[in-house]
Parts: structure tokens; C-alpha cells; sequence
């Protein structure tokens, strides 16, 4: 009996450590996601489009003035390393070290499949740290703490109103922006448009 609660134990323990991951990018995307509220931003939330590649989540899409605003949230921990695009980030959490994905890259893919969309509206791609991770030395350009991204967005939306040009390029986003549980699932093929090719 004994060994039977332990073995139990052990998977539950287990499942909570394969799901850490996932638990934390939403936390980090939930607190982004209060952000741009109290911002009173437009915005779309955990969004999924077509690229040349298949399909891609982006975390938010803002509308502003100054253009569309996709946004990559990360809820890392640790001190930081920048080693330039296309290299990884390296972690460090007390001796422990870590290569991240470079999360600029990731976004590039985004920005591209947006360009596709919406060809000529303007684009400002960002990455929010979500969580305590910090750079230890110089910040790459375009990420943003949570606090500087609500200075960013006051930035941009202090340029005025939303130009037609730019609401209609997010009018013209918006149905490609899928957010229903059956392209998540099944990663349904049929919404990439036939013009997209690899590039």
C-alpha cells in the first residue's frame, strides 16, 4: 500500500514538473495581459497565424498610433546573457546554466508572418520579461520589463489617434488571428493561404 501512494506521489510530482514550463509562460502572458488591461489597450491575447512554416502562436498583438505591437512574453528567472541574434541567451540560476532560444528570433517569425498579412502597415516587435530574470550587462534592444512596456505603449499612444491605414491593416489581421481551440489542437493546416512560401 505503501509503495502504491509513492508511486502515485512520484507521477504527480513528475506531471508538476513536465507542466512547470507551461504553467509559467501563462502566468508570465497573464501578467502581460494585465498590463495592456490597465493600459486600456486593443489587443489580442494568445493568438495563432499562418507562416511560411505552418502555424505560429504570438502572445499579444496591440494596436497603436505608431503601428502593431507584437509582443513575446518570457517568465524567466536568473541573470541574463545576450549573445547577439541568432545565438541563445544564456541563464544563470545560482551555478546552474541554461541556453534559452533567443526570443528576438522567435518574434522575428512573427513580425514576417504579420508582414505577410498585412503588407506596408507598421510593425514594432518587443520581448517582455515577465518574471525576475534580468540582464546582467547590456540589455538587447527591444526587451522590455513589464513597467517599460506600459511606458513604451504611453509612448506611442501619446503620437494621437490610430491612422485608418493602421485600423484597417488590424481589421484585416483580425479574422486571420485564430484563437479557437481547434487550430491549438489539431494545428489545422487549412487556414495557411496559398500564397505563403518559404522563404
Amino acid at each position: 500500500m505503501i509503495a502504491v501512494e509513492l508511486g502515485g506521489l512520484f507521477i504527480v510530482g513528475w506531471s508538476l514538473r513536465l507542466l512547470q514550463p507551461s504553467i509559467k509562460g501563462m502566468t508570465g502572458e497573464w501578467k502581460v495581459r494585465q498590463a495592456l488591461s490597465w493600459q486600456k489597450a486593443t489587443a489580442l491575447n494568445d493568438v495563432i497565424i499562418a507562416d511560411d512554416r505552418g502555424l505560429t502562436q504570438i502572445d499579444h498583438l496591440v494596436l497603436t498610433p505608431a503601428g502593431i505591437v507584437v509582443l513575446e512574453t518570457k517568465n524567466y528567472g536568473g541573470k541574463l546573457y545576450d549573445r547577439g541574434r541568432k545565438r541563445p541567451w544564456t541563464q544563470y540560476i545560482g551555478k546552474q546554466q541554461n541556453q534559452i532560444h533567443n526570443p528576438l528570433d522567435q518574434n522575428y517569425r512573427h513580425r514576417k508572418a504579420l508582414a505577410f498579412l498585412v503588407p506596408g502597415a507598421p510593425l514594432l516587435d518587443f520581448v517582455v520579461l515577465a518574471g525576475s530574470g534580468r540582464f546582467s550587462g547590456v540589455v538587447p534592444q527591444g526587451v522590455l520589463t513589464i513597467p517599460e512596456l506600459r511606458r513604451k505603449l504611453n509612448e506611442l499612444n501619446d503620437l494621437g489617434s490610430v491612422p485608418e491605414s493602421i485600423q484597417d491593416a488590424w481589421h484585416t489581421l483580425q479574422p486571420a488571428a485564430h484563437t479557437d481551440s481547434a487550430t491549438r489542437v489539431n494545428g489545422q493546416k487549412s487556414i495557411i493561404p496559398d500564397k505563403i512560401v518559404s522563404s
